[in-house]
């Protein structure tokens, strides 16, 4: 290529500059006040009809708006339509939509509203009301009696009692009965279009109407005028332009003197100017040209190595820079418009969103239109029943960890072997990936009367073949059989909910709605009841907080929770515990507050299997435990301490048992002595007390057949009505409730 483009620009712009320049200097002295007059008015001409143009084209696109809205619009068609008047409120409301959106897509209208003459309704965006109480009233009673073609006007409006000058215009809706749109537009806002156009603080653009009435200027300070014509400074005006859409006249002129005088008093200084910027310029054309050529080299590099073309050279010889670059880009133009039109054939995405609305019933009234979507996506849309499947990766977690990369592929294979396994059936197969780990199954059976039944052997099948052939695993719901397309949501629904019980009822299965009917579902009040013992076990660093965990593990294992309901609960638990440990001394809130409330936070995000989940959390507590009993251990008083513990669950039977009893007992004072009970197990001696009469009261309700207040008198109350009450305040409900409830 050379440097032909570099020649090219250089030449191209020294000419071109010096003659011009060369032109202007010899002529400015003589002509400068001529041409300074032409110019300020050849520019206020050109001014008034680009703002003339500007103006009509803001006015013709509403115009034009409001007439593809009346064609096109369905919601505003059935305003105008005849409906009963039960059918009339909901078009009426959808019209109304349609207007506060019509309204947020023109922002240069200020109001728009309807107005149907059959029952001489008038509708707003925000408002529906009848043109007697209508606050524009006169307007539409003018506009529709006058039969004529309507145009833009300039006229007044009542808005809160007060006149003010709107712009507006009307549209026939029906011409049945002459119903019509109206849009009114404030002169504020053609000020704001004018004003982006116009320097205010040299030139002043106004506009009038037909009959000379002030609508707008850009001097702020002027108000519109719908009463007097328009009195503007004719000294002032330079030129005038008629609109031939409106009929309006645009004014142009400047304010006070001409910058030509000042000039003219300067002009051997501009010409000393002058020169100083011809030197800069032809220096800054230099650089400019080679800084520019730089870039263009390298654009022209590589589309000659990317996209190789058989270019025709020019007579020197050399190829045409600028041939390269159009062949270049008609030939890219070209591949966009055909993957434009490939794009548009695919239809995997309108396959997609019929799935989706299937599954989520939107359509669940009109099933025939869902019927004429599988005719054009080439299904055979003769259904007589569905059955919808949900298959889950297993542990998705470890599988988002494990395959970072291949995600994409693995699902691919996925959805590839569901189709390839339907093949050959009685029924069509549909698939779709309706979230990151969840495949959707859809059955159509068409002669199938046991459909639920042949989905069960076809998703076992599936979920075999992923066992034995992929690295992970997938737990499938089966929801039931419904008739047609109606119902086809119900089937998904029930699907959702019986994978959502996998952690329960197992992975890598089959899961039936009859499995999760079969099984009595979680009570979280009785798994609340473990949950705080073993808080305050484990608080205490008593061993039985392993037995209260244990409780809860059997627990859920017999009954039936979904993966929420799990998350949940060991979120209830990981907060009573933080409760728990809050009241421990410093030291030991330390150990929990900064590495196992965050371990166990972690646990509960990263595991999803329950044993697992239990599992990682019984040692993260058993470390800590460890660490809080080291740190009770090294304490001096920790033996002293520990054999206080041991007294009082020995003696909780005793009613006499007081923090005064045991400073005698091993010869303390008192308040030292509750001091350090609060130290080592962050709670009150008295509750610790209560604590530990409550933990044997519930064993012995529960293994024992004992009176109520037989059971009171064995822990240490000898009024069973005290027992009661402190039981109840305990656990929430009475000792007879809790018998009931465990038996």
């Amino acid at each position: 290529m050379g440097k032909s483009w570099f020649n090219r620009l250089l030449l191209s712009y020294l000419p071109v500059f010096f003659i011009i320049f060369l032109s202007l200097l010899l002529m400015t002295y003589l002509t400068i006040s001529e041409l300074s007059r032409k110019s300020a008015e050849k520019a206020n001409e050109a001014l008034s009809h680009n703002i003339m143009k500007l103006v009509d084209k803001t006015l013709d696109e509403i115009d034009s708006m409001m007439l593809y809205e009346i064609q096109n619009n369905e919601r505003i068609k059935l305003f105008y339509s005849e409906k009963a008047p039960n059918e009339r409120n909901y078009a009426d409301l959808q019209a109304a939509s349609e207007l506060k959106e019509l309204l947020l897509k023109n922002p240069m209208i200020d109001s728009i509203y309807l107005y149907r003459t059959s029952d001489q309704t008038v509708l707003t965006s925000s408002a529906l009301t009848t043109l007697d109480a209508f606050a524009d009233k006169q307007y539409l009673g003018l506009t529709v009696s006058s039969k004529q073609p309507y145009d833009w006007t300039f006229r007044s409006q009542r808005v809160s009692g007060q006149e003010e000058p709107i712009i507006s215009l009307a549209k026939i809706a029906d011409l049945f009965d002459y119903s019509i749109m109206v849009v009114n537009i404030r002169p504020e806002s053609l000020r704001k279009v004018m004003q982006s156009m116009v320097y205010t603080k040299t030139t002043f653009v106004e506009l009038t109407d037909r009959n000379d009435r002030f609508i707008v200027s850009t001097e702020t300070d002027r108000k519109p005028d719908v009463t007097h014509p328009s009195k503007y400074t004719q000294a002032k005006v330079l030129s005038e332009a008629v609109s031939d859409l409106t009929g309006w006249t645009f004014r142009s002129g400047n304010h006070g003197g001409t910058i030509v005088e000042f000039v003219s008093s300067l002009f051997y200084i501009w010409m000393g100017l002058g020169f100083v910027i011809v030197v800069a310029g032809v220096l800054w054309l230099i650089y400019v040209s080679r800084r520019n050529y730089k870039p263009i080299r390298s654009l022209m590099n590589r589309l000659s190595n990317v996209r190789p073309m058989p270019v025709e050279e020019n007579a020197t010889g050399k190829v045409d820079e600028f041939q390269l670059i159009e062949t270049t880009i008609e030939g890219l133009l070209d591949e966009s418009n055909m993957l434009q039109e490939q794009h548009q054939k695919n239809m995997v995405y309108r396959k997609r969103h019929l799935f989706l609305s299937m599954m989520e019933g939107n359509a669940g009234s009109q099933p025939n239109v869902w019927l004429e979507e599988l005719k054009q996506l080439g299904m055979d849309a003769k259904v007589t029943a569905t059955v919808v499947a949900l298959a889950e990766i297993d542990d998705y977690a470890e599988f988002e960890r494990q395959y970072r990369n291949d995600q994409h592929l693995l699902k691919h294979v996925l959805s590839k072997v569901v189709q390839e396994m339907s093949e050959n059936k009685r029924y069509t197969v549909w698939t779709e990936w309706i979230d990151h780990c969840r495949l959707a199954i859809l059955a159509i059976f068409r002669h199938q009367e046991d459909g639920e039944q042949e989905m069960v052997l076809f998703c076992e099948a599936l979920r075999q073949w992923v066992e034995e052939n992929l690295d992970f695993t997938v737990t499938i719901g089966v929801g039931r059989q419904t008739d047609g397309l109606e119902r086809i949501s119900e089937s998904f629904r029930d699907a959702i909910a019986a994978v959502g019980f996998k952690p329960s009822l197992g992975y890598n299965r089959i899961i039936e709605l009859v499995h999760v009917l079969s099984r009595p579902k979680g009570e979280l009040f009785k798994q609340l009841q473990c949950i705080r013992a073993l808080s305050q076990s484990f608080r205490a660093g008593d061993k039985e907080w392993e037995r209260h965990y244990q409780e809860m593990y059997d627990n859920i294992q017999d009954q039936l929770y979904s993966y929420d309901d799990l998350y949940n609960l060991m979120q209830v638990l990981i907060g009573h515990l933080q409760k728990e440990m809050a009241e421990l001394p410093e030291e030991m809130y330390r150990i929990w507050n900064e590495d196992t409330h965050g371990a166990l936070l972690n646990a509960l995000k990263r595991n999803e299997k329950l044993d697992d989940k239990f599992n990682e959390f019984r040692s993260i507590l058993q470390e800590a435990q460890i660490r809080i009993g080291e740190l009770r251990e090294s304490k001096s008083t920790h033996q002293l301490v520990f054999q206080v513990k041991d007294y009082i669950s020995d003696n909780s039977h005793n009613p006499n048992l007081s923090l005064m009893q045991l400073s005698e007992e091993f010869r303390l004072n008192a308040s030292y002595l509750s001091r350090l009970f609060k130290e080592a197990f962050g709670v009150k001696f008295v509750e610790y007390v209560t604590s530990i009469r409550m933990e044997k009261a519930e064993r012995l309700l529960v293994d024992t057949e004992d009176a109520i207040q037989d059971i009171g008198r064995a822990v240490g109350y000898e009024q069973s009505m005290t027992f009661i009450r402190v039981f109840k305040k305990h656990t929430g409900i009475t000792p007879g409730q809790y018998r009931k409830m465990k038996m």
